[in-house]
């Protein structure tokens, strides 16, 4: 009972923060264009969202090591609903013309910044108390469902956004500033609190750390390939089957609805028979992934690109916990959240790179950013192939130093 409680509380905390991030999305273009607002800005406000992101993941993970998950995951929370309160409180202002101008882009920047930098509190102290729960044999089960609530935020935050849109743009915003409330009685209630797992200093895990960076590379890999579908498939799909801009609207939301539904039901069932080791998820995820982006490349059809988009979402459906559980085994325990929060941080990294570069590439030619992705997976998947299983650390810092030395 209490571990149907503790896994209830993670999936609900890592969710929220998930649709937090991307409730923003949908609404963001035309709440700018209704602020005066230019592109530009927009894309300012994005960026430097997912930069603060990228920059506090790993500070997180390291602060649950010594802290304490619980406390990190409410601060979290606390530090999200404040950022969504100034983000839709500047939007209200602006929309009222009580401020404009530099002021309110300012105003904008900040709170979009503030919300970059609390989110990843939650996933990356999230991901390292699964690991604090659950055993080797069980590592992988634990990261699906965390994959999983990432997946179904990824499909549910557009959608939500979406209804709430219905009544007024700001709606959503609305949404953004209630969630995090919610999820924090939620996690204040049904979370147990655990002693800081740092009993003594550990080492902090480096990105380059052996064992570790290639995990990372592994999640840049599934997290760019993610990003990239969403920034250019639209102009892709609209290009290639000549559609109009609502017929685009319509099958892009269609699509990546079916490659968000594809994901977790993969990851449900991952849940349910974990036996699959991560080097084996990954490859047979890179494997369906680099089979979609063929047939978005070579076969121009609505009925091939949802088979696309489809077995995209089983491939990274499978590659997600793959990488959270390598990542995971290759440390020692009191480790698990400064690794967490740099597979955290792969997501910020990822969203500032993809959107910058596959737009230029797609200037470039339309089929260059697909390619991209395929032959990023296809080195990433070779690169695995080629390193020997490594015993994971499923030890104490102290333990551990002590086995590498005899």
């Amino acid at each position: 009972m209490k571990m149907a409680r503790i896994r209830f509380s993670i999936f609900f905390s890592v969710f929220v923060a998930m649709v937090g991030l991307m409730i923003i999305a949908p609404v963001m273009p035309p709440l700018i264009r209704e602020l005066g607002l230019s592109e530009t800005h927009s894309g300012l406000i994005i960026s430097l969202g997912s930069i603060a992101m990228a920059a506090m993941a790993p500070v997180w993970g390291n602060w649950s090591d010594t802290k304490g998950r619980k406390y990190i995951i409410l601060i979290g929370f606390v530090g999200m609903f404040a950022s969504y309160i100034l983000f839709t409180a500047t939007m209200y202002a602006g929309l009222r013309h009580l401020i404009s101008g530099g002021l309110l882009v300012v105003l904008l920047v900040v709170a979009r910044t503030m919300v970059g930098l609390f989110i990843p509190a939650v996933p990356s102290s999230a991901q390292a108390y699964m690991a604090d729960v659950t055993d080797e044999k069980g590592r992988s089960a634990g990261m699906a469902l965390i994959g999983a609530a990432n997946g179904l935020g990824l499909v549910l935050g557009p959608a939500i956004a979406g209804a709430f849109a219905l009544i007024d743009l700001i709606w959503p915003l609305y949404v953004g500033a209630l969630l995090p409330l919610i999820a924090f009685v939620v996690a204040l209630m049904l979370i147990p609190t655990q002693k800081s797992i740092i009993r003594e200093k550990a080492p902090k895990v480096r990105p380059f750390q052996k064992g570790v960076r290639l995990y990372l590379f592994v999640g840049l890999a599934t997290m760019i390939s993610i990003v990239t579908l969403q920034v250019i498939g639209g102009f892709y799909f609209q290009d290639q089957l000549s559609l109009t801009t609502r017929e685009t609207a319509r099958m892009v939301s269609f699509g990546l609805m079916l490659s968000g539904v594809a994901m977790i039901v993969t990851q449900g069932l991952q849940m349910k028979r974990s036996k699959l080791q991560p080097k084996t998820l990954i490859l047979t995820g890179s494997l369906l992934l680099i089979i979609s982006m063929a047939l978005f490349l070579f076969v121009i059809s609505p009925l091939s690109f949802y088979v696309a988009f489809f077995l995209f979402g089983i491939g990274t459906g499978l590659m997600m916990p793959g990488f959270m559980t390598g990542s995971s085994l290759a440390v020692a325990r009191e480790q698990q959240g400064s690794v967490a929060g740099l597979v955290a941080s792969v997501q910020g990294v990822s969203a500032v790179i993809a959107p910058l570069l596959s737009t230029i590439l797609y200037q470039l030619d339309k089929h260059i950013p697909f390619a991209v992705v395929a032959a990023f997976v296809l080195l990433m998947a070779m690169t695995l192939l080629t390193v020997k299983n490594e015993p994971s650390p499923s030890l104490s810092v102290t333990e551990l130093g002590v086995k590498e030395s005899q």
